[in-house]
């Protein structure tokens, strides 16, 4: 028994060390993206690793929307250099084709084949109705106050942007907005605006609504103005791509009917999430084949403990 013991044992090192056999396995880690969103495109990134340093990773990006009973592939399969790296899945124009949430997820080919964690996206278009009841007063020397009612939306609306301008004709952008505040639908609500030091300067407003995907509605403002709405340019991180649909929006002005002419509104800046390594069990494993010989050592300890209580308290 003891030489068969020994035996097994070195026959166990030696397959161990030298013959190359490999416990390698694949991970895969999917980012969130920003949502609630009114993008239709953006990018998705995922980190893809092998146990294996040599081993080829290839990745496949899939979605499953509204219309969906079942995840789609879309995009080529994305092959990684060996051992794997970082990547991204690029949702494209009318890939995201109905509002609602939509769910992403990659499925890694490597050493082994596994899925990722899913990310949801949760993404409408529809945006706000327009405020109404608009109202300028000036209290005031130095203080503009301007009074509305928000649009009965179904709670689409959460806060109203005021911008201002000396020019009776101006956009409404970040270069003109001077105030907002966090508001519901179907709200009588006011924003107040201090001029000073230039008390003495006639300034001209404008409104909008928008809702918690950073979609705009209409304008409504002073009767006297021609105002544009205007896309800024957004910077996306993790290249994410700012997108925007040129038409005419018809705003509500003070004593009458005005149109306002201009893009949609501007969309809200990607916000990228942690992403996470390898899980544990692909640690434990690399860390195994990494210290083979240490591995070894406290395998032949145990073995060498399993023999001397076989010995001492079964064989007798």
């Amino acid at each position: 028994m003891n030489k068969l013991f020994k035996s097994l044992l070195m026959s166990f090192a030696a397959l161990f060390l030298f013959s190359g056999v490999s416990f390698a396995s694949t991970s895969v880690r999917l980012q969130q993206p920003q949502t609630p969103t009114n993008q239709n495109a953006f990018n998705i990134t995922f980190v893809a690793l092998d146990t294996n340093s040599s081993q080829v990773v290839t990745v496949q990006c899939q979605k499953q929307g509204p219309g969906d009973s079942n995840p789609v592939n879309f995009g080529s399969p994305i092959t990684l250099s060996a051992g794997g790296n970082t990547n991204v899945c690029q949702v494209g124009n009318g890939l995201l084709n109905q509002n609602g949430t939509y769910q992403f997820d990659v499925i890694a080919y490597g050493s082994s084949t596994t899925t990722s964690n899913t990310v949801n996206v949760d993404f409408n278009t529809d945006g706000p109705g327009t405020p109404g009841n608009y109202n300028k007063t000036k209290p005031d020397n130095c203080t503009y106050e301007i009074t509305f009612r928000t649009a009965d939306d179904n709670g689409k609306t959460v806060k109203v942007v005021l911008y201002r301008s000396s020019n009776q004709n101006f956009s409404l952008d970040n270069g003109t907005q001077v105030n907002q505040v966090s508001i519901g639908s179907n709200t009588d609500g006011s924003m107040t605006d201090n001029i000073s030091p230039n008390c003495n300067t006639n300034y001209y407003y404008a409104i909008r609504a928008f809702d918690k995907y950073g979609n705009g509605s209409g304008a409504t403002g002073d009767s006297s103005t021609s105002t544009t709405i205007i896309s800024p340019t957004v910077t996306q991180q993790e290249g994410a791509i700012a997108g925007g649909t040129a038409g005419n929006v018809l705003g509500a002005e003070a004593g009458g009917q005005g149109q306002v002419l201009g893009t949609e509104s501007a969309k809200p800046t990607q916000t990228p999430a942690k992403v996470t390594g390898q899980n544990p069990v692909s640690n434990a494993v690399n860390w195994v084949l990494t210290h083979k010989k240490v591995s070894l050592l406290v395998l032949i300890i145990l073995a060498a403990i399993a023999y001397f209580l076989y010995r001492r308290y079964y064989k007798k």
